[in-house]
C-alpha cells in the first residue's frame, strides 16, 4: 500500500474515533529517570513513564532529550510539575542544572542554572519547609544552594563547605528537623539548620565501611539510603537526637536512587551498573518491602522521582489534558514515522514497541479519544 493511501486509511479510521463516548482515564503518575552511564556519559536523555496505578503496567513516554541535557545524574521537584535535572557534565567540572515544565505527559524546557560553584552535579534536592534548592557537587568540596525570587527564579544563595572536601553523591533534608544529609562513598555528614540560614556540621554516620552509598530519599521520616556496593536501599530511624539508627535493608543490585509512587504502595530502585527499574510493593502487615514484577529493562540508571501528572493521557500529545483534534494533528503527522529504538523522541509512539508510529500506537490513541482528565 502506497503511504498517500495508508494516510488516507488512518485518518478514515480516525474519523471513527470522533464518534466514541468520551470518558475518563483513571488516577495515575510518572517515573522519572536519568540514563547515567557508569564513569561519564554526554547527550543521553532522562527517560519517563506512565504508571496507570500503583503495581499496575508501566508504559513509556517521550523521554527529556539529551540536546537539553549534558550528562545528567540527579533530579529533584520543587512541585509535581517542577522539575529540575542536575547534570555532571561528565565530569568536565562545567556542571549545571536543566529546568522543566512538565504538563501531564508532556513537557517544556524552562531554562539552565549555572554558576554558584556548580561543578560536576550529581543529587539536587529541596528543603521542605523553606522551599531552598541544595545541589550536590560531586568534586570541588562544596554543596551549592539556590532560593528563589517572587517569579520562581533561581537566585544564588552561596554554598556549604564539606568539612572533609570530600565527594558529594545524594542530599536530603529531613522535614522533621530540617537536617541536612550529603553522602559520600563510605559515609554521610550531617548538617543542623541554624536561625540565621546557615548550616553547621553536626558529624558523619556510617553502616558499612565498604559501602558506595549514593542518593538519599525519606518517607514516613525515614530515611532510604542507597548502597551501591552492597546492592541494597538501607533504612534509618531517628534517635531523639536525630541520629539514624538502622532499621533493615532491602536486596536490590546495584542500587543508586529510590522514590514511591504516591499512595505509597510501590517503590522503585534504579540499577546503576546493570540498566533496569526494580519495583517493590508495600506490605503494611510486616512493614517491608517485597520485590515485584519483572525489571523494566533500560540502559544503565542513577537518579529517580515519582510525580503526579497534570493529566495522565499518554494519548495527550498536546498538554491540555484533553485528547481531541489538536492530538489527532500531531499523531497523523507523526504516522509511519520511525525513530532510534533505544530512545525515542516520537510522542505518537504509545504503545512501547519499535520507534515507529504505526496501528499498534493508533489503538491506544483510539482508546483514549475524547478522554478529558480535568473532568474528573
Amino acid at each position: 500500500m502506497v503511504p498517500s493511501v495508508k494516510k488516507i486509511c488512518l485518518w478514515g479510521c480516525l474519523w471513527g474515533c470522533l464518534f466514541v463516548t468520551p470518558n475518563v482515564w483513571a488516577e495515575a503518575f510518572q517515573v522519572i529517570i536519568t540514563e547515567t552511564p557508569m564513569g561519564a556519559g554526554h547527550k543521553q536523555g532522562v527517560r519517563r513513564y506512565i504508571v496507570q496505578d500503583s503495581l499496575g503496567p508501566v508504559q513509556q513516554l517521550t523521554p527529556l532529550p539529551g540536546d537539553l541535557l549534558y550528562d545528567p545524574a540527579g533530579l529533584a521537584l520543587r512541585n509535581e510539575n517542577d522539575l529540575f535535572v542536575g547534570n555532571r557534565a561528565a565530569h568536565t567540572g562545567n556542571g549545571t542544572i536543566s529546568r522543566f515544565t512538565l504538563y501531564g505527559s508532556t513537557f517544556a524546557f524552562r531554562e539552565t542554572i549555572s554558576g554558584n560553584q556548580l561543578t560536576d552535579c550529581a543529587q539536587p534536592c529541596f528543603d521542605p519547609n523553606t522551599g531552598e534548592l541544595f545541589q550536590t557537587n560531586y568534586t570541588g568540596g562544596v554543596l551549592s544552594r539556590f532560593l528563589f525570587d517572587a517569579a520562581g527564579n533561581p537566585v544564588a544563595n552561596g554554598v556549604i563547605t564539606m568539612p572533609d572536601g570530600g565527594n558529594q553523591l545524594g542530599a536530603i533534608v529531613r522535614p522533621a528537623d530540617r537536617q541536612l544529609f550529603v553522602s559520600d562513598y563510605t559515609r554521610v555528614r550531617r548538617f543542623a539548620a541554624q536561625p540565621d540560614g546557615s548550616y553547621s556540621f553536626v558529624g558523619y554516620f556510617a553502616q558499612d565501611g565498604g559501602a558506595l552509598y549514593h542518593f538519599m530519599k525519606i518517607k514516613d521520616d525515614l530515611l532510604y539510603l542507597t548502597n551501591f556496593n552492597a546492592n541494597q536501599v538501607m533504612r534509618f530511624t531517628f534517635d531523639p537526637l536525630g541520629t539514624p539508627v538502622l532499621k533493615d535493608t532491602v536486596a536490590a543490585e546495584n542500587a543508586l536512587d529510590v522514590d514511591f509512587s504516591p499512595d505509597g504502595k510501590e517503590m522503585y530502585v534504579t540499577d546503576h551498573r546493570n540498566g533496569g527499574i526494580m519495583r517493590y510493593r508495600y506490605d503494611a502487615e510486616t512493614g517491608t518491602w517485597l520485590r515485584h514484577g519483572e525489571k523494566i529493562a533500560t540502559p544503565m540508571l542513577a537518579g529517580i522521582v515519582v510525580t503526579p501528572t497534570a493529566c495522565s493521557l499518554p494519548a495527550d500529545l498536546t498538554g491540555d489534558c484533553r485528547v481531541d483534534l489538536p492530538d489527532l494533528f500531531a499523531f497523523a503527522g507523526q504516522w509511519l514515522v520511525a525513530g532510534d529504538d533505544d530512545y525515542c523522541l516520537l510522542s505518537g509512539n504509545l504503545a512501547g514497541e519499535a520507534c515507529w508510529v504505526d496501528l499498534a500506537d493508533y489503538v491506544v490513541f483510539a482508546s483514549q479519544w475524547l478522554m478529558d482528565y480535568t473532568s474528573q
